[in-house]
């Protein structure tokens, strides 16, 4: 088993894997651990992640966390391409573990849960998942053990990476301001004319200027009249001159009454 710095760079990782793998796959911590451990001997801590001596001469041997060799390894490569990930970065590996986990493999969790103790973890996983053809369960299970010692000295609330944290809900949208109730409009002004005598409309008929005009028109006609000429050429001149006296009289009062009944309304 390495030691050293691929020690220190598995106890750095482990934490934060089980912490993912107990999340997604509503595990206990030892069936975490002994995921982890058979991965941090296939991968020799995460420190190698290309099989230096394949087992199948001349091939390009395992490659990842978990060595993925053969098919495997080429939908490996496939995956991280296709998503754009560097494939010996840590998102790729744990993406594929994932997929795998939950799809063609995923027999390989009941069964893990299933064992009973560290060890058997650690051999039911591997038989379901690895298959690998030299076991060396001793090695896999001191990584195991390793991890399980890393999540305890991690207090249980490892920090988990960027990329594996739940995205952020947005923000609900503010609520637009109330729109304010809308100015009632301002009065029309309807202005109309009125054809009469600003100074007089204002007093009684009987004492405008007007009035008086008009009567002594009516009074005077008929004695100016009846003078020279034909008295029914004089008649036909006061029946003009007394109807147009009534009709100025009349018309006087109806304005007069105009203006009082607006001046009491705009009072």
């Amino acid at each position: 088993m390495a030691k050293g710095k691929a020690q220190d760079l598995f106890r750095s990782k482990a934490p934060w894997i089980m912490a993912l793998l107990m999340r997604d796959f509503k595990i206990a911590v030892d069936d975490a651990a002994a995921i982890v451990g058979n991965l941090g001997h296939e991968s020799g801590g995460f420190a190698s992640l290309q099989e230096t001596k394949p087992t199948v001469p001349s091939s390009r041997g395992g490659f990842g966390w978990a060595q993925w060799t053969g098919p495997r390894r080429r939908k490996y490569e496939a995956y991280y391409n296709r998503a754009a990930l560097d494939g010996a970065g840590d998102q790729a590996n744990y993406g594929f573990l994932f997929s795998e986990l939950k799809g063609s493999y995923r027999g390989a969790i009941a069964k893990l849960q299933a064992a009973k103790g560290l060890a058997a973890k650690v051999k039911a996983f591997e038989l379901a998942y690895e298959q690998s053809g030299k076991k060396h369960y001793a090695s896999r299970n001191q990584w195991a053990a390793i991890a399980l010692e890393a999540w305890n000295d991690a207090g249980a609330a490892p920090k988990l990476p960027a990329w594996a944290l739940p995205p952020k809900k947005d923000a609900p949208p503010l609520k637009p301001a109330p729109t304010p109730p809308a100015a009632p409009p301002a009065p029309e002004v309807i202005e109309k004319k009125v054809v009469a005598d600003p100074g007089e409309l204002h007093t009684p008929v009987t004492r405008s200027k007007t009035f008086w005009t008009w009567m002594l028109t009516a009074i005077g006609a008929p004695v100016a009249a009846f003078g020279n000429l034909d008295w029914r050429v004089q008649l036909a001149i006061v029946g003009v001159i007394v109807a147009f006296a009534a009709y100025g009289i009349t018309r006087r009062a109806q304005l007069a009454q105009a203006v009082r009944d607006l001046k009491a309304e705009l009072e």
